[in-house]
């Protein structure tokens, strides 16, 4: 397979789709639905047509996985969001309210690999300098290198998410206001163990 390694710059969070809490807990790297969205922002930042785009990492075969060392730290964050239903039409026109959530981070000693099949490295090419965000909470990343390597055996299993088959980039885009996502749960595998910890902290390590 194919390697895209992405050097970390900022600490990465990215809430589990399942959450329906605030405190809900981070994911030790992308999931396969958020990086195939990372990879089509980057494709349209290099000029690709998202449509067709989505079409085709849709269905590939793509496996996210952190490599290089990872500390996860609690915080609690001041954060602005949209009014909630019931107190939109007491509120002007683009209020946003200031609340204080709970939220982990990842601090990376390394970054992220993204694992694909040799095929696809002609449509992606163009795209993977491109990316330098996974999810919105604050991630960004750089592409360090492109090369033939082996994806990490085993590992811890996490269930995330990724896209449905019938994905198009109408329903991916968070332009169009659709809440609605074409996601659907994906196992996915990390290869990691705990090399300490404290009341606040885990440290990781990740086998690459």
């Amino acid at each position: 397979m194919i390697r895209a390694r992405y050097i970390s710059t900022t600490p990465f969070s990215h809430r589990r789709e399942q959450a329906t809490t605030k405190l809900a807990a981070t994911y030790p790297c992308p999931t396969p639905y958020a990086a195939k969205v990372a990879l089509i922002v980057g494709a349209i930042r290099a000029g690709l047509d998202p449509a067709e785009f989505t079409k085709y990492v849709r269905t590939l075969d793509l496996r996210p996985h952190p490599w290089g060392e990872g500390v996860v730290n609690t915080h609690l964050v001041k954060h602005w969001e949209p009014p909630r239903a019931d107190t939109v039409g007491e509120l002007t026109p683009g209020y946003l309210s200031s609340t204080v959530v709970f939220r982990e981070f990842v601090y990376f000693d390394g970054g992220v690999d993204l694992y694909f099949p040799d095929a696809a490295l002609e449509v992606l090419q163009p795209a993977l300098p491109c990316v330098n965000c996974f999810g919105k909470q604050g991630s960004f990343f750089a592409l360090l290198e492109v090369a033939q390597a082996d994806p990490p055996e085993n590992g811890v299993l996490l269930q995330g998410s990724d896209m449905k088959g019938n994905a198009t980039w109408d329903k991916v885009s968070n332009f169009t206001g659709n809440a609605a996502k074409p996601r659907e749960d994906k196992a996915f595998r990390v290869a990691m163990h705990m090399a300490g910890g404290g009341a606040n902290h885990l440290h990781l390590i990740f086998n690459s």
